[in-house]
């Protein structure tokens, strides 16, 4: 293994930059006083991210693709292509939408906002290796980073009874499928004995893919599909949503998703061209089936929700659903339709969720009765809102529409028909839950318990985040090839 060296450290420069701002953040807290320390905590968290997107976009990754010298040791356990940078990038700049939602929204004790962006900070790190890993420990290792913090902020709000059921569930459940992962991977390594992810399906090509190999990649797709909340491994995230607060959820149902949809996307890339026909057929029908089965089992569940929250983490999941089968078009394009489509997903779940708790926050619950009036109350919330469900939906002129046309144009060219039908019926069947809330905002009469409408104030952060949210949608539709062509030079080398 080569040693530690200016030009292959440079690789690793941005994650240590967010490494120091997790060390820096506890410091800070300890040293700075009461309310300006706050501010200056939030302030040092935000430098942090700046700092890693700078030194991320100072990268030039695709000559570590090509010369794995220049990466030395590091690309053993890495992805250093176009792909680690994206992450970076995108999964910092979300961090930063994260962390001024909860600003705004969420007033934490003094020793709580410390604890609180430690543990965002330190699921940031664990997401960007995950998506990145090459080598199955360190997968191993930053699915673990990525998910031990995750626990502990779904169950942040301690007097809330429904937080600690909802992280109590997701604990549970992560166990069970972090062990089946594990477990998978260590059968893997027996089967091949090697953990490096190319030299595995090298030997699998070469050897066949036994029983035992099965078992074990059945086993590590069952970590993954935790992680993106797909069917039947997606019981926890509904409970878990609901239980956490809006920022919480909102980067639960973006980072956490997008950084395993783009590990699975590598493995199966590499994997899946590598292997027998019908093995590889098989296998694409099976996900394919657990694709349309995630997609119509969320949409028809989200239409008893009463809850906000809930009712937008079955939306997650069936955008689980479309964007997994992505990762069924086994070339750059497919990856490229992948990115595309989280590229938008961001922003319109940011801003729905930033809604979501806006309104939780002003009236103490996220039920649907409570955005009732909104259209009078806050006549601009109300229509950002339908603005986020209707790109939530997929309809023009929004992102929305931009990247599922992208997604499904790529599944048209690819032979994958029956993908596309799932989930152009999917969209009409998700058309009916984001509407309800639509219709409350506009078309709903008093409150049920008499209750009367209150004002509804918007902070200037959160104003900030759902302008920039909603700006995006449109500037993103409106530059729907740039984004097109953006996605595809992502792995131009």
């Amino acid at each position: 293994m080569d040693g530690l060296t200016s030009e292959n450290l440079r690789y690793l420069w941005p994650v240590l930059a967010l490494i120091v701002t997790l060390g820096a953040i506890p410091v800070g807290a300890l040293v700075g006083k009461e309310g300006s320390g706050r501010r200056g905590l939030l302030a040092a968290a935000l430098a942090g991210l700046a700092l890693a997107v700078i030194l991320a976009l100072r990268l030039n990754p695709s000559s570590a693709t090509r010369d794995s010298q220049a990466a030395g040791w590091l690309s053993q356990y890495l992805f250093l292509d176009p792909l680690y940078r994206f992450v970076i990038v995108y999964l910092s700049v979300f961090l930063g939408g994260v962390l001024l939602l909860s600003a705004s929204l969420w007033r934490k004790s003094t020793w709580e906002w410390p604890v609180y962006l430690c543990l965002l900070t330190g699921s940031l790190i664990g997401m960007i290796l995950l998506a990145s890993a090459r080598h199955l420990i360190f997968l191993a290792i930053a699915f673990e980073m990525a998910s031990l913090p995750s626990y502990v902020l779904v169950g942040f709000r301690r007097f809330n009874s429904k937080s600690a059921e909802g992280a109590a569930k997701y604990v549970v459940f992560g166990a069970v499928c972090s062990a089946l992962m594990i477990y998978g991977i260590s059968l893997l390594y027996g089967a091949t004995g090697t953990f490096d992810w190319e030299q595995v399906v090298l030997r699998l090509g070469v050897e066949g893919i036994s029983p035992l190999a099965v078992a074990a990649l059945v086993c590590l797709f069952i970590g993954l599909a935790f992680k993106i909340s797909l069917a039947p491994m997606h019981f926890w995230c509904p409970d878990a949503f609901e239980a956490a607060g809006a920022d919480v959820a909102a980067w639960l149902s973006v980072g956490s998703k997008s950084a395993a949809l783009l590990a699975l996307a590598r493995l199966a890339h590499i994997l899946l061209p590598s292997i027998p026909p019908g093995v590889r057929n098989h296998a694409i029908l099976l996900v394919s089936v657990i694709a349309i089965a995630t997609m119509t089992v969320a949409n028809l569940s989200a239409y008893w929700q009463t809850s906000v929250k809930r009712l937008l983490a079955y939306s997650s999941i069936a955008h689980a659903g479309y964007i997994v089968c992505g990762v069924l078009v086994l070339s750059d394009a497919g990856t490229a339709a992948i990115v595309a489509y989280i590229l938008v997903y961001l922003l319109m779940n940011l801003g729905a969720f930033s809604v979501a708790g806006l309104i939780e926050a002003q009236t103490g619950s996220d039920h649907l009765d409570n955005f009732t009036g909104l259209g009078t109350r806050n006549p601009r919330l109300a229509a950002v809102m339908t603005f986020f469900l209707f790109s939530l939906v997929g309809l023009p002129p929004l992102a929305g529409f931009a990247v599922k046309w992208i997604l499904l144009s790529t599944l048209w060219q690819h032979q994958l028909i029956f993908l596309v039908v799932a989930i152009l019926a999917n969209t009409l069947f998700s058309l009916f839950y984001y509407m309800r809330i639509a219709r409350a905002m506009y078309f709903s009469g008093p409150l049920a318990d008499g209750r009367p409408l209150t004002t509804v104030q918007v902070p200037g952060l959160t104003a900030a985040v759902l302008a920039v949210c909603a700006t995006g949608l449109i500037a993103l539709f409106l530059g729907w090839g740039i984004l097109n062509s953006l996605s595809l030079n992502l792995f131009a080398t």
